[in-house]
């Protein structure tokens, strides 16, 4: 869904930014979890100016 790297998804548990379960080696998390985490690190597109 979010198109990252493992290690990436690492970095952002060790840190704390995003909830996650772990049973045995899997790793899972809520999908409103994820999307609360999108939206929070939304940034809008800058408007381009026309010449």
């Amino acid at each position: 869904m979010m198109k990252i790297s493992p290690r990436t998804a690492q970095t952002w548990r060790d840190e704390g930014l995003i909830s996650f379960s772990q049973i045995g080696k899997k790793i899972y998390y809520k999908i409103a979890d994820v999307e609360a985490f999108i939206e929070k690190h939304y940034k809008r597109a800058f408007k381009l100016e026309k010449l």
